[in-house]
Parts: structure tokens; sequence; C-alpha cells
């Protein structure tokens, strides 16, 4: 073997065995690195979205990217006149969560969304924080 192989192959071990362990670790390890900072009174409802409701549903506000459930950014994002934040829209949005939570989706269903996750204080923290993110990503 001559040298210039055996360098090569020393290089690219190299890569393989250091940088790249050493760029994927280098991290904070932080399992909420990817959240959105949001206002004080939204962050409870934040922390229960990411724990109980991110393994299924992606929101981009809580840094979460559920595979099983729908993208709630796209699915509640406001639309229309006048203004998407106004509050009428929000309180809808907070609606729709709540009686998701409270019912559940296709509970009969194996593996659909079940109902009453969360006690009505909870579901009224996540309601609240959904509102007020839903679309922004």
């Amino acid at each position: 073997m001559s040298k210039r192989t055996f360098y090569t192959f020393a290089v690219l071990v190299f890569v393989l065995a250091v940088v790249i362990p050493w760029l994927a670790f280098r991290g904070s390890g932080d399992a909420n690195t990817g959240a959105e900072q949001v206002p004080q009174h939204l962050k409870a409802g934040q922390s229960l979205f990411q724990t109980n409701c991110g393994t299924c549903h992606t929101l981009y506000a809580a840094g979460t990217d559920g595979n099983y459930g729908p993208d709630l950014d796209e699915l509640l994002a406001p639309t229309g006149p006048p203004e998407p934040t106004d509050t009428k829209t929000i309180e809808g949005i907070e609606g729709r969560v709540i009686n998701a939570q409270k019912q559940g989706v296709d509970s009969n269903v194996p593996g659909r969304m079940p109902p009453a996750i969360l006690n009505p204080e909870q579901q009224k923290e996540v309601a609240e924080f959904v509102g007020a993110v839903a679309g922004e990503g």
C-alpha cells in the first residue's frame, strides 16, 4: 500500500470517527432547543404540549415534529381578514383544541387521539398556547 493511500484512509477514518461524532454531540443537549421563545404566560402550555402532544403533532413554536397526527401549524393556521391574529380567531382555535382534547379524535380507532389526556386546566393552557402560535412555522 502506498503512503498516499494510507494517508487518505487515515484522514477518512479520522473524519468518520472523530469529526462527525464531535459535530453531532456538540449541541447543548437541551431537548427544547428547537422551541421558540414565547411569553411567560404561554410557557406552561408550551411545556405541556411538548410533553403530551409533540410526539404526534408538529408545531413550530413548541419545537416538535410529530409524525403521526396533523401538523397544527398547517391545520390551525389563522386565515382571512381582517387580521389572522385577532381575538375571535384565536378564541376559535382555542375552542377547536379544547374540543379535540376533551372528546378525542376518532378515539374509537386504535392509535388515534384519545380523549381527556390532560385535565381541564392543562387543556386550557395548551389551547391558549396553540391558539397564540399556530401557523407561525
